[in-house]
């Protein structure tokens, strides 16, 4: 059970509000309360979120019941294993709602939507799809009282009116307005200490608890410390990075944990996440270029490892998802461990987890020097661009086989695809990334500027009639296009990166907190100037072997990317380095490149 945020009511009545307080109360005392979770078959009548389960809620008068799960869950397989195993509880589910439950993983649209706090979320629903009310773990006695109190609040009407009142007040709503204050510098220096004021001194990490990784800020650190020499800024990510590594990573199998229940990093929640290792594996290699640590480079290969032993369809290429929780597992020895079934790979290929750890090992292979790493990244790339790669709609599906887009999986697909042509220069992929840009700009455009989160759908179900725009996948985005637009010497592409920024307003940017700092590392690139270092590699020759490729590689900035010219456009002997405005001569000096290359001490963020 994450607590991200207190539990959450909706929109109507003091009865629910009442339960809500006796509620909170309920939850801090059960979390963190040891308990051994078995696979438990619910007797509840689950249904998948469709307009059928909507349609049936509507038909019978009833309410809807909406469960957000997950495999890897813990205190999802807790309320499986009590609430609703629970003859009373699924009994009333059964004949006075219409049950609907949700895979986060598989449908993070939904998730993000209808998020209460952590997981499992617990949401009563209107057949419309409208919140009623909503917390996350519920004990079964609690459960029983909390659907006593909505079946009473429903038969007298009083869930009705409130839903009329909120209605009401949706369309009279005005409607949204053109950004108040532009972000600018003065912005983004204000946003950046907002940041850096939620340090941990003590402990590392950002905020108190639950601790979470936050890699974009530890790279906006990195980014402070190579613009401004603020030792302050290199001390916290030396820090965080240790700090993680002690308590998240597990010592025995590699791979780190998704977060810490506790600030000082030392009680996990066991699962482990594509998308977390993925992230630590960019940031470590990020520190190893900039501070040479030899520790980053041992837990960069348990964690790459652990992708690779664990995560990693033997048969597709692709990298599951995610790994199962189970603290016992986790705190034994590894004799130990050895002689116990190991928590369950759930065994799903999400598209964009899948092509960050794409990114995160052609960076970490190529910075280590390790070829496995890259051929597991070349095989992944692969299955996604063959089997979740829609020719129709130029764009990657969320899951194989599955008519699900997500504008996030397709800039984390673009991030792949920069890192794959980084790798071997090949023409194709261009081609493939101009279908790519030309695919989002057809089904994501929102009206206010950038892009929207979801495609537009004529029949959804509730709050899924809103096409959010995420800040941090727009300013990822931004910040991809940029790189992108100068590797295809595409110079009307190269417009686009400051004008999605700029449909952004500084009190949008403020009201993010620590996850603007994805736009901060957008606003260093297109301050900097994205450009684009091609170097010449001859034939089949092994890029570790090329000293100007490796000097590249070697430097620390997200304005540059580093292209494998295999093709030898240039010189099989040389490195030319391009802006959006032209090419430098050619450069012959390993140390002149990397120095050419590094960060501007003139540009902060």
């Amino acid at each position: 059970m994450d607590r991200h945020v207190p539990p959450i009511l909706c929109v109507f009545g003091s009865t629910l509000i009442h339960l809500q307080s006796n509620l909170q109360d309920v939850t801090r005392g059960t979390f963190g309360a040891e308990m051994k979770v078995d696979t438990v078959v619910s007797r509840v009548a689950w249904r998948d979120w469709s307009r059928e389960a909507f349609d049936e809620a509507r038909n019978r008068g009833k309410l809807v019941l909406l469960d957000l799960s997950a495999d890897w869950c813990h205190w999802c397989h807790v309320m499986d294993r009590t609430t609703y195993s629970d003859p009373d509880v699924v009994e009333t589910i059964n004949s006075e709602f219409v049950p609907v439950r949700v895979d986060i993983d598989a449908r993070p649209d939904i998730s993000e939507r209808y998020n209460r706090g952590g997981f499992p979320t617990t949401a009563f629903l209107s057949d419309q799809g409208e919140s009623l009310w909503g917390a996350t773990y519920v004990p079964p006695n609690d459960m029983k009282r909390i659907m006593a109190g909505i079946l009473s609040a429903n038969a007298s009407g009083e869930i009705a009116d409130a839903l009329a009142r909120s209605r009401k007040m949706g369309d009279n709503a005005p409607r949204p307005t053109e950004p108040r204050a532009p972000i600018d510098a003065d912005a983004v220096d204000a946003v950046f200490e907002d940041i850096f004021s939620t340090y941990d001194v003590e402990h590392g990490g950002f905020g108190l608890y639950p601790k979470f990784p936050h890699p974009e800020v530890l790279e906006v650190l990195l980014l402070r410390y190579l613009t401004t020499g603020d030792e302050e800024a290199s001390k916290a990510v030396q820090h965080t990075i240790a700090r993680m590594t002690d308590g998240l990573y597990d010592k025995v199998e590699g791979g780190v944990f998704r977060y810490s229940v506790t600030r000082d990093w030392r009680e996990p929640h066991y699962e482990k996440m594509l998308e977390t290792n993925a992230a630590f594996l960019r940031n470590l290699t990020a520190a190893y270029k900039v501070f040479g640590s030899p520790e980053y480079e041992q837990t960069a290969s348990g964690i790459a490892g652990y992708l690779l032993n664990k995560l990693l369809d033997r048969e597709t290429g692709g990298f599951h998802g995610s790994q199962d929780a189970d603290e016992e597992y986790y705190k034994l020895s590894a004799d130990m461990r050895a002689r116990r079934k190991e928590p369950k790979v759930v065994r799903a290929v999400y598209g964009g987890w899948n092509a960050e750890a794409v990114s995160a090992l052609v960076e970490a292979g190529t910075v280590f020097r390790n070829r496995a790493w890259l051929d597991a990244a070349t095989r992944a790339w692969n299955y996604a661009s063959s089997r979740l790669w829609s020719e129709d709609m130029e764009l990657i599906r969320h899951e194989e086989e599955k008519e699900l887009y997500l504008f996030e999986d397709q800039v984390s697909f673009l991030d792949a695809l920069l890192s794959m042509y980084s790798l071997t220069g090949r023409a194709d992929l261009m081609e493939l990334g101009h279908g790519l840009v030309s695919g989002i700009e057809r089904h994501f455009s929102h009206p206010y500027g950038g892009y929207a989160d979801i495609l537009n759908q004529r029949d959804a179900v509730g709050v899924l009639g809103e096409r959010r725009r995420s800040l941090a996948a727009n300013s990822k985005y931004a910040r991809l296009l940029a790189l992108f637009s100068v590797a295809a010497h595409d110079q009307q592409i190269a417009e686009r990166p400051s004008r999605i920024l700029g449909s952004f307003s500084r009190e949008e940017l403020e009201a993010n907190g620590l996850f603007a700092a994805e736009s901060l590392i957008a606003w260093h690139v297109l301050e900097e100037g994205a450009k684009m270092v091609s170097v010449g590699i001859e034939g089949d020759a092994e890029v570790f072997s090329n000293d100007l490729w490796m000097a590249a590689k070697s430097v620390h900035n997200p304005a540059v990317l580093c292209a494998a010219d295999t093709g030898a456009r240039h010189s099989r002997k040389g490195a030319v380095v391009c802006t959006g405005t032209g090419c430098s001569d050619m450069i012959s000096s390993p140390q002149g490149l990397a120095q050419r290359l590094g960060v501007s001490r003139a540009n902060q963020v």
